[in-house]
């Protein structure tokens, strides 16, 4: 399964999360083949090379990072270096590698960090729950 089939997937597994849980991700496009004065200019505009392929924010401002991998990738370099970094801020930072149904432990234990974004009425899942 290629990395970014497996992407997808967790992408919709954790659309199926929202209706459950307070947050919303996203993806930095960050790669691709570019002109170089193109790629140059996304630099100066704030590009980072090994930034993680989906950022979740929960309420309260947390974050976590999730990397996608293909079954046998491996993490570049850069990638490494961000993980490092995450962890000298405490950022959770996950390296999902394969299918949803293989990370299903990793993904349901990223929601399990955060039981305040847990909905608990049928109310709109991105306002704030009264207890």
């Amino acid at each position: 399964m290629k990395e970014s089939d497996i992407q997808i997937e967790v992408v919709e597994w954790l659309k199926k999360q929202q209706r459950h849980y307070r947050f919303r991700f996203f993806y930095c496009v960050n790669e691709g083949k570019r002109k170089v004065w193109y790629l140059h200019k996304l630099v100066r505009m704030g590009l980072k090379s090994g930034v993680p392929d989906l950022i979740l924010e929960f309420p309260e401002g947390r974050m976590v990072y999730l990397e996608i991998k293909a079954e046998k990738g491996k993490l570049s370099e850069t990638q490494q270096n961000w993980l490092k970094v995450s962890n000298v801020f405490k950022t959770p930072h996950y390296i999902i590698k394969g299918s949803v149904e293989a990370n299903l432990s990793v993904l349901e234990g990223v929601l399990a960090l955060f039981p305040d974004a847990k909905i608990k009425s049928d109310k709109n899942p991105l306002q704030p729950q009264e207890e």
